[in-house]
């Protein structure tokens, strides 16, 4: 019987088929996790693919076909010549051929092992599907590559077994891959600047940061511009001051910069709000790096929309990390419609998360981040917004 392949939303799913068509003998030769439908790459879903042959002995592959052949007899090596014999001796078969014959067993006794188990792998049931939902939620493939490796290793059979403890330790370990940092504590000065491309929010976020200090912490803030590029933007940020009642002042320099700055030695926080620039502008990233260096701030939140791309968010972390960002804050929760930009810009900066937000209401709709909320985000809990 020539090989087949088989197409279902899961694992579980897939091999039923096969079982279906082939029997209980079938012998899986291939399976792999594609996206199927969708346009131009975009859209689409993901699905569990499985080729299977419903010979017991699958040979390797002739000149586009499998032919049934029996393994040959293997002699001794060269450097100890075989003891005498009436038979015939026979070479010993190609490292290639050993490998073909070795892999078809393990097929078979893999097949054998799923008929018996109904066609789902029990022990792996749980982590083909979480690994299916890494994919879905477009978590780079290194990073899925790495968490699934990384449950086979930890965890018994048994333990594979039990789908509540294979989600967890698989949530415990994306967590660890997005640290968060406290918010400083009330008496610690902080002089703090938003950074980031066009588009993501950073004056909205710098005004919700400046309310959250001001009216529910108590904290006396001021707030500093360097975004003389958009004049709306300037005018929506003085708005918010007057309503909390802290001060503003707008710098066209490096070195108003560092006097704005020197001036508000007096205030608890000094949040700094910079204007977008685009990842591939390099000179003008040069010139922000000098803002930044002549303010010489305590933490620098590089902002990161959850709504961008994987290409975007690697562009943005690649440019914007080497300008000194130590934080991370993660935009528009609420205009994601998949959440591995999160687990991928976390990995790749190696910073710790400090705030998340999830809507444009100020001085609402932000939050200290969370690792374990996040990473329930990218296995796909409806959790933010709560």
């Amino acid at each position: 019987m020539e090989p087949r392949t088989y197409q279902a939303e899961t694992m579980a799913a897939a091999l039923a088929e096969v079982k279906r068509d082939m029997g209980r003998d079938a012998v899986i030769l291939h399976t792999r996790n594609v996206r199927r439908g969708g346009w131009l790459g975009l859209g689409g879903r993901w699905m569990w693919e499985v080729t299977a042959s419903g010979q017991v002995n699958v040979p390797p592959r002739s000149a586009g076909r499998y032919v049934v052949e029996e393994p040959p007899a293997i002699c001794a090596t060269q450097e100890q010549p075989p003891a005498k014999s009436p038979m015939p001796v026979q070479a010993a078969p190609p490292p290639e051929r050993m490998i073909d014959l070795r892999m078809n067993e393990i097929h078979r006794m893999v097949a054998a092992l799923l008929s018996r188990n109904g066609g789902a792998p029990a022990a792996e049931g749980e982590l083909f599907q979480l690994e299916a939902i890494l994919r879905s939620q477009d978590v780079a493939e290194e990073i899925v590559t790495d968490l699934i490796g990384r449950c086979r290793l930890e965890l018994t059979g048994l333990e594979l077994a039990e789908p509540q403890r294979t989600r967890e330790k698989l949530l415990g370990m994306i967590a660890e891959r997005i640290p968060t940092s406290p918010p400083a504590g009330a008496g610690v000065r902080r002089v703090m600047a938003l950074v980031g491309p066009t588009g993501v929010g950073k004056t909205t976020t710098i005004a919700k940061l400046a309310a959250r200090f001001a009216l529910a912490e108590g904290r006396t803030v001021g707030l500093i511009t360097v975004d003389t590029y958009r004049i709306a933007a300037v005018d929506q940020l003085r708005t918010y001051a007057e309503i909390i009642e802290i001060p503003l002042r707008t710098v066209l320099s490096p070195g108003e910069l560092h006097q704005a700055v020197y001036a508000m030695s007096d205030k608890d926080v000094v949040l700094i709000d910079t204007a977008g620039r685009s990842p591939n502008d390099r000179m003008r990233l040069n010139q922000l790096r000098g803002f930044l260096s002549a303010a010489e701030v305590d933490e620098i939140h590089l902002v990161v929309s959850a709504a961008c791309n994987r290409a975007a968010a690697a562009r943005t972390v690649a440019n914007f990390l080497p300008l000194g960002a130590n934080r991370l804050i993660v935009t528009k929760l609420d205009e994601a419609e998949t959440f591995g930009t999160i687990l991928n810009v976390g990995v790749a900066a190696g910073a710790a998360f400090s705030y998340v937000t999830t809507g444009q209401e100020v001085p609402d709709d932000i939050e200290p981040a969370d690792s374990r909320k996040l990473a329930e985000l990218v296995l796909g809990a409806e959790s933010h917004g709560d």
